[in-house]
């Protein structure tokens, strides 16, 4: 991705992408030079730029790739720009990520060293370049320089094998046994470019916006050299709104500075509470009758406080405060570490699909490209960022690591500064709790690079944007839960009940609910040629994830949750029947996540947001995701999709006193709805039915008791066993008053079994082909259906796993996957179906 400041629109400004003809090839760690390299007997083989060594070889993820271990050498060939050998011209190489022990030469010259995969890189190469020009990248051995004998930590971490990557800034995705794939990132993963600069140079560009009650303020401050003409007036474009700007000169250098004031400005929101109004932003630069034109992308206004009372973590937007919904980002492409853009358009598309306005890049994975930044403005997903610093005792103090991290973090700024998604920043993961947890006193769980230094760049380069010192922290222990930022696994790897969720006292939670989740079918054959694996099976086990040093693996934390759930034993059902062992584990995911944050969201829990421990996975597998690898949505994304819905009717259980629906209305506006209550007896005859109307106001959790809506006694959840149930399932609805259309829908059944078994016959379907392509399924059923299912189709259905309840009509779409996709066909299953519907366009 070019930076937008390099951007082809710039007249002055033009960028070749160093893309094709790249080889690569691969020697002993420190056995030769560079002046060894043209009479070396090398096997060069065709590399992919930018990407990693994994990205060009294509490795098996099941084996180590031990690309520490090695020195590897890239080369191209290119030609010399236009324009080269005038005076008024500059050429430059920018390396946007080399990773990450890295020396370049240009026709056989040393052109840069460099030890930091994050930075990016500019070199003037006007005098070297020639007709035809050479470049080289060695990238040296870590493992060799992971040997040197340097200072001790304070504390180890399990987390990685060498305790010598503090001293390094390259990503630990790669580097951590537990829980990603054993490929090392080495390469040049992000773009190579050769820019030609004439007219006018940008070479700073400062420029932030605000909101000042209700006018946006855009401020700006950048550096130019002119390598022509002098410059005569510069002007900032915002919309329709221009503003001139101050400039000074010294020489051929100019100053330009000022700020564009936008009264009533269209306010930016996360989807769930909002629209995503984005306004074009450019420097004009006017050079005698010319004006240079510099693209500074979209840009938003928004305004983003925290409130801390008590403890509390809650974020305010635009004067609002939002339930944060969402889950920690990890990588597009676990090869490349980019991937496609459409990739990436396809797993953020998802991500809203699924409701969620918050994403965390934590300390553990890399720093997004610009293209990640600019989906999540136009899409309306607020980000967390942390800072690349997990876990370990950094070296902060030493002078050469601590002007690199300087450098990363300035850049970093730089980029992320003029994105409206951006909501907060955080110093790093785990590294208090993984001092606390070594038994270390509160003063030495940070430093002062963590606690002043890096907080006031943020304050400088992207002013008001909240600030958190590290995930977790606060609290007598950084990791207790009732404080600031907690990472919450109550619920999850540390198998409290699923009542911990209501009782706990969580503010936010920055990471939760890591669960082994189980992917569809078709991801679950790309395992072993097609074949279901099972449970016990060592590639199926070592893709399972688990913390490094513990005697369980998050699969036995499902399983527990399995027996919670559905009152099962999951060895022997794993053991007898594995297909359906997966079935009711996708199941179970999904229903711990949903009753989690049904708690989280309801009007009395200080809970304040949310974020589950990935995203998506890493490769294919029973990962912590809730998309797996391929894209494919798992079960547990169904379900937190209709839990972190804006406007939604949620189920929480109270024991004693009953149980209790959540009115969630996220919206500006009142709503009108109709709230629809019944319990079914054996999943289809109907005990009770109530039918009420409320007005849901605007940004607002309502709250009612059912024990108060049906007006007398029928223990509803079972909470007293005063002789045999009455029923078995409760269901709701959420009702638009004047369409009668079903908004959101929640089933829950107190007995924790699994739903009276149902006949095929029971089920009646229509399958009616749409116009603009695709089908449309009308289903309904005699008895409640359980986590609905459609396998083994080409076509992706816009509803999946969830319940049909008995005298209800569902609409599902159905849309073709792909070009290739044939006529209809699907099967239908569900938890309690005997089996399978096929479904057919006829």
């Amino acid at each position: 991705m070019t930076n937008p400041i390099c951007s082809r629109a710039i007249s002055s400004h033009h960028v070749d992408e160093l893309r094709t003809g790249w080889q690569l090839a691969d020697t002993a760690a420190d056995s030769i030079g560079f002046e060894q390299l043209a009479a070396a007997a090398l096997q060069w083989r065709d590399a992919s730029v930018p990407g990693t060594l994994a990205s060009s070889l294509h490795p098996d993820l099941n084996e180590p790739g031990n690309y520490d271990r090695r020195d590897w050498w890239y080369r191209v060939t290119f030609a010399a720009p236009a324009g080269r050998g005038s005076q008024s011209v500059c050429h430059r190489l920018r390396f946007e990520g080399l990773a990450t022990l890295a020396e370049v030469w240009l026709n056989g010259i040393p052109l840069l060293s460099t030890s930091n995969m994050f930075c990016s890189d500019v070199v003037d190469v006007t005098g070297q370049l020639q007709e035809s020009n050479t470049l080289v990248i060695r990238f040296r051995a870590l493992e060799t320089a992971l040997e040197l004998k340097r200072p001790r930590p304070r504390w180890k971490t399990a987390l990685v094998q060498h305790q010598n990557l503090r001293w390094f800034r390259t990503t630990l995705l790669g580097r951590i046994p537990a829980w990603t794939p054993p490929i090392e990132p080495v390469g040049p993963w992000r773009p190579v470019q050769l820019e030609t600069v004439a007219t006018v140079d940008v070479t700073a560009l400062d420029l932030q916006t605000r909101l000042d009650g209700t006018t946006g303020v855009v401020s700006v401050h950048a550096h130019i050299q002119a390598l022509q003409e002098t410059p005569t007036a510069a002007t900032l474009v915002v919309g329709e709104h221009r503003h001139a700007l101050d400039m000074t000169c010294n020489g051929q250098a100019h100053a330009i500075s000022g700020r564009c004031e936008i009264p009533n400005a269209p306010l930016w929101w996360p989807n769930t509470h909002g629209g995503q109004p984005l306004l074009p932003c450019r420097l004009e630069i006017s050079i005698g009758t010319s004006v240079i034109t510099i693209d500074c992308g979209r840009i938003g206004f928004k305004s983003v406080q925290v409130n801390r009372s008590g403890g509390a973590v809650e974020f305010i937007i635009n004067g609002v405060p939002v339930f944060c919904r969402g889950a920690c980002w990890t990588v597009n492409d676990i090869l490349s570490l980019a991937g496609s853009d459409e990739s990436l358009r396809q797993k953020l598309q998802l991500a809203r699909d699924a409701n969620i306005n918050m994403l965390r890049i934590g300390g553990t994975m890399t720093y997004e490209q610009d293209a990640f930044f600019r989906l999540c403005d136009e899409l309306g997903i607020l980000v967390w960022q942390d800072f690349m610093f997990a876990n370990m005792d950094y070296p902060v103090a030493d002078p050469d690591f601590h002007a690199s991290i300087v450098r990363e973090t300035r850049q970093q700024l730089d980029l992320l500064q003029k994105h409206v998604c951006v909501a907060a920043y955080c110093a790093g993961s785990e590294i208090e709790q993984q001092a606390a947890m070594m038994g270390l006193p509160a003063s030495e769980w940070t430093n002062p690079f963590f606690a002043e230094e890096l907080p006031q760049l943020c304050a400088q380069l992207h002013a008001g944007i909240p600030w958190f010192r590290n995930s977790p922290s606060e609290g007598a222990l950084p990791f207790h839960v009732g404080t600031g930022i907690s990472h919450y696994y109550g619920v999850g790897a540390y198998r409290r009940p699923l009542s911990d969720a209501k009782h706990a006292g969580v503010k936010f939670a920055s990471e939760c609910l890591g669960i082994a989740n189980v992917p569809e079918p078709d991801t679950m054959a790309l395992l072993l040629d097609g074949k279901l694996l099972a449970p016990h099976h060592p590639r199926w086990k070592a893709r399972v994830a688990r913390d490094a040093g513990s005697g369980y693996d998050f699969e036995d934390i499902r399983d527990f949750y399995l027996r919670e759930i559905f009152q099962l034993d999951p060895i022997q059902l794993r053991s007898e029947n594995p297909e359906r062992y997966y079935a009711l584990s996708r199941a179970v995911s999904g229903e711990v996540m949903l009753r989690t944050f049904a708690e989280w969201r309801r009007a009395n829990n200080p809970s304040a947001g949310g974020l589950i421990w990935f995203y998506q996975d890493l490769w294919p597998g029973a990962g912590w995701g809730i998309i797996d690898s391929e894209n494919r949505p798992k079960a547990a994304w169904h379900y937190v999709r209709r839990a972190w819905a804006p406007r939604a009717i949620l189920i929480t259980d109270d024991g004693l006193d009953g149980i209790r629906l959540q009115l969630c209305n996220d919206s500006a506006d009142a709503f009108e709805a109709d709230i629809e209550l019944g319990l079914l007896q054996h999943g289809k005859v109907k005990t009770l039915e109530r039918r009420l109307t409320r007005t849901l106001a605007p940004r607002s959790v309502a709250e009612l008791s059912v024990d108060e809506i049906v007006g007398h006694f029928t223990d509803c959840n079972y909470a007293y066993r005063f002789g045999p149930a009455g029923h078995d399932t409760i269901y709701c609805r959420l009702i638009a008053s004047g369409s009668g259309q079903v908004v959101a829908e929640d089933v829950y059944m107190p007995l924790r079994k699994i739903a009276a078994m149902v006949e095929p016959h029971q089920i009646h379907t229509t399958v009616t082909a749409l116009a603009e392509g695709g089908v449309e399924l009308t289903l309904s059923a005699d008895a409640l259906l359980q986590d609905v299912t459609f396998t083994g189709t080409d076509y992706v259905p816009d509803a999946d796993h969830f319940h049909v309840v008995p005298g209800r009509h569902y609409q599902i779409r159905f849309r073709p996957a792909h070009a290739a996709a044939k006529k209809f066909k699907a099967y239908l299953g569900a938890l309690n179906l005997w089996e399978s519907v096929t479904l057919r366009d006829r």
